[in-house]
C-alpha cells in the first residue's frame, strides 16, 4: 500500500505483523445506504497492525506507529496531531480511539475535529465519522461535519450532509455555501433570501468565488437582498461583473456607505466608478475616499486630488495614497516634503511604499531631511530590498 505525503514523496507501506490483509475498503455511500460496512470498518481497525513507512526514519516510524496505536492515551494523540511531520498527524486517523466516546456517554471530537481541517476527505471516510455523522447522527460531531462540508471536494458529501444536517444547523449550510465545490444549483438556494432566511449563509455565498455572476446580481441588490452585510460582501467581491459593482457604488442604487466602501476597495471596480466615489460628499464619505486612494485602478489624476492637502483634508485618506503602489511619483515627492508636514502615517507610508522612488528613499534617510528615526530606518530597509 502506498501514501503520499504533502511534499508529494510517495512511501510504500507494509505491515509490521503478519495479518491477513484486510478486505477493500467500501466508498462511503454504500456504508450510509446498508450501514453493514460501518461494523467492518471497525473491526478492520481493530485488528489492523501498525504500520511500517519506508523510506523513514527510525523515530519516525515509531511515531507513526505509536499514533495509530490503540493503547496510546488519548492525551498524547493530541500532542501527536501537533507534530511537523504529516506523517504523523495523518496516521492519526488509523487509531480507533480518535473519537472516544466517554464514560458518560458523549464524545471527544477535538482531535477529530482538528484533523478534519487537515484532511477532510480521509475523516469524511472514516468509519467514527460515518457512523456519528451520516448512519446515527449525533449531535456533539457537528463540528467535525462543518469542517469537512465547507472543506471537502467531494460533491456527493456536501449533498448528502446538507440534507442531514443542514435543515437545523444554518453554520452547516454557511459553510456549504463558502465551499468552492458546492453545486451551482445549491448556492443558487442558499443565495436567494426567498429561499435561505439566514443571512450570514447569504453572505457565504456571496463570497465564494465560483459563485455565477447571476446570484452575485441577485444579492448585490437592494431589491432583492435587505441586508447590508450581504451586499458588501458581494461589493468585495473580486468575481462581481461590473455592471453590479456600478449599481453597488451608487448612492442613488445603494444606501449604505459600508457598500459604496467596498466597490472602492474592490480591485476589479472600473476606473471610471472610482473616479465617481474619489468624489463621495457624503456623511462617511471619507471612508469611501480612502479605500478608492488605496485602490490600484485607481486613475492618477483622482490619486493626485486625494493626496493633495488642498483637495483632501483628511490623513486616513492621504496615507492610503502613500501606500498605494500605483501613486505617481511626483505626489510621493510632494507628500514627504518640509513645507508640507504631512502626518508621520503618511511620511512612514511613503518610506515603506515599493514603488517609491529610490532616490527619494536615499532622501528619507537624511536626518537633515527626515528628523524621525523610525521612517529613516525604514526607508533604509525598502532601499536595501530593492537593491539600492
Amino acid at each position: 500500500m502506498e501514501f503520499v505525503d504533502a511534499s508529494g514523496t510517495r512511501y510504500q507501506l507494509a505491515e509490521a505483523v503478519e495479518a491477513p490483509a484486510p478486505a477493500k475498503k467500501a466508498p462511503v455511500w454504500p456504508w450510509v445506504v446498508g450501514g453493514l460496512a460501518v461494523a467492518g470498518g471497525l473491526l478492520w481497525m481493530a485488528a489492523s497492525s501498525p504500520w511500517k513507512a519506508n523510506p523513514v526514519s527510525h523515530d519516525l516510524e515509531t511515531l507513526i506507529m505509536e499514533a495509530q496505536d490503540p493503547a496510546t492515551p488519548f492525551e498524547r494523540l493530541e500532542v501527536l496531531q501537533k507534530h511537523s511531520e504529516v506523517e504523523v498527524r495523518r496516521a492519526l486517523l488509523g487509531n480507533p480511539n480518535v473519537c472516544p466516546t466517554n464514560e458518560d456517554g458523549t464524545l471527544t471530537t477535538d482531535l477529530l475535529w482538528n484533523l478534519a481541517q487537515e484532511f477532510p476527505e480521509e475523516v469524511a471516510a472514516h468509519p467514527l465519522f460515518v457512523l456519528h455523522a451520516l448512519i446515527e447522527p449525533d449531535e456533539e460531531i457537528l463540528g467535525v461535519v462543518i469542517e469537512v462540508v465547507g472543506r471537502t471536494a467531494d460533491v456527493g458529501l456536501i449533498e448528502t450532509l446538507l440534507r442531514s444536517w443542514g435543515p437545523d444547523h444554518w453554520s452547516v449550510r454557511q459553510f456549504v455555501a463558502q465551499n468552492p465545490n458546492t453545486p451551482v444549483d445549491v448556492l443558487r438556494t442558499l443565495g436567494n433570501e426567498e429561499t435561505e432566511s439566514e443571512w450570514n449563509v447569504r453572505e457565504a455565498v456571496a463570497s465564494n468565488p465560483t459563485t455565477p455572476p447571476d446570484i452575485l446580481r441577485l444579492l448585490g441588490n437592494e431589491v432583492t437582498e435587505s441586508v447590508g452585510e450581504v451586499r458588501a460582501t458581494v461589493a468585495a467581491n473580486p468575481h462581481t461583473p461590473p455592471d453590479t459593482l456600478r449599481i453597488l457604488g451608487n448612492p442613488k442604487t445603494e444606501s449604505e456607505w459600508e457598500v459604496r466602501a467596498a466597490v472602492a476597495s474592490n480591485p476589479n471596480t472600473p476606473p471610471e466608478l472610482l473616479r465617481i466615489l474619489g468624489k463621495e460628499s457624503s456623511s462617511m464619505s471619507g471612508s469611501i475616499r480612502e479605500s478608492v486612494g488605496r485602490n490600484p485602478n485607481t486613475p492618477e489624476d483622482v490619486l493626485r486630488i486625494l493626496g493633495n492637502r488642498k483637495t483632501e483634508h483628511l490623513w486616513c485618506v492621504h496615507e492610503a495614497v502613500a501606500q498605494n503602489t500605483s501613486t505617481p511619483h511626483d505626489v510621493f515627492r510632494y507628500m514627504i516634503s518640509p513645507e508640507q508636514s504631512f502626518d508621520f502615517n503618511v511620511r512612514y507610508a511613503v518610506a515603506t511604499n515599493t514603488n517609491a522612488p529610490q532616490d527619494l528613499l536615499r532622501t528619507l534617510i537624511d536626518p537633515s531631511i527626515e528628523s524621525n528615526p523610525y521612517i529613516r530606518a525604514s526607508a533604509a530597509v525598502n532601499l536595501k530590498n530593492r537593491g539600492g
